[in-house]
């Protein structure tokens, strides 16, 4: 091999290093994290939370190419609350905030290729826009409507849980103000589409591993509570040790970073 080769060589090793195909596998639930489905609109400071329809498609085609089942909330309370196992292959595709775009792109995917998902809603927000994002970053753009909601939840592709009224930093707030968030973005949903709201992620990840915060989280009947920190989740879950945690899905990934994801917990360094 020539010096040339060699070094060559010696970079493509350093590069290729930082993607995690060189550590061990890890076991555990795999949560997925999605926000939105489409193209970042001019101006996104954030497109990494935009995943364009060809590699979501491609993406959920992936997970049930190689033998994953796709679970809902209710698939897995029941194992949990049962001992039941899950399927050998079984993986949680999640959305926060709960935009137009999970309805008008992500859903009819799902639906088509005999997937499901399950959605993490914005009370004050429905029908109206991402209203706690600073437009000088993010534009705001359209969440679902209350039809829309119940129509996707009638499907019995999409369930739902609560991600608060108004997506604050709940570490932030007075603690009457967390718990408030907490207590009355689950009575609304719950209301206003019939089901009970037993799963919870905390907005930004911010609380979920604060005491004071999931000690709130919990006494408000959440079963389930879903952080933003990367990475599985010993399963069976010990429901004391701390929340859930997921495996955010950025708009760059490709389906070689989803499968280092699933099985080591994260894509790169």
């Amino acid at each position: 091999m020539t010096i040339a080769a060699a070094a060559l060589l010696l970079i493509a090793l350093g590069a290729s290093a930082r993607w995690t195909w060189w550590r061990a596998s890890k076991p555990g639930l795999k949560v997925l994290c999605y926000h939105k489905v489409g193209v970042p609109p001019p101006g996104s400071r954030l497109k990494d939370l935009w995943v364009s329809p060809r590699k979501f498609r491609s993406q959920v085609k992936y997970l049930l190419d190689n033998g994953y089942a796709t679970l809902t909330f209710s698939d897995l309370r029941k194992a949990h609350e049962t001992g039941a196992d899950l399927p050998e292959k079984s993986v949680l595709i999640t959305f926060d905030d709960g935009y137009e775009n999970n309805y008008s792109i992500a859903w009819p995917i799902l639906k088509e290729l005999g997937a499901k998902g399950n959605i993490f809603v914005v009370f004050n927000t429905i029908g109206k826009a991402n209203l706690w994002h600073s437009p000088a970053s993010e534009p705001w753009v359209n969440m679902a409507t209350l039809e829309q909601l119940r129509e996707m939840q009638e499907s019995g592709v999409i369930e739902f849980g609560s991600h608060t009224m108004s997506h604050p930093r709940l570490s932030s707030l007075e603690p009457e103000n967390a718990a408030w968030e907490l207590a009355e973005s689950k009575r609304q949903l719950e209301a206003a589409l019939g089901r009970e709201m037993f799963a919870f992620a905390y907005p930004y990840g911010d609380g979920a591993y604060a005491p004071a915060v999931r000690e709130k989280a919990l006494e408000t009947g959440y079963l389930f509570d879903f952080s933003f920190t990367q990475g599985k989740t010993p399963w069976p879950w010990d429901r004391k040790a701390g929340p859930l945690d997921r495996l955010f899905i950025r708009g760059r990934d490709n389906n070689w970073d989803l499968a280092l994801q699933l099985s080591r917990g994260a894509s790169r360094l």
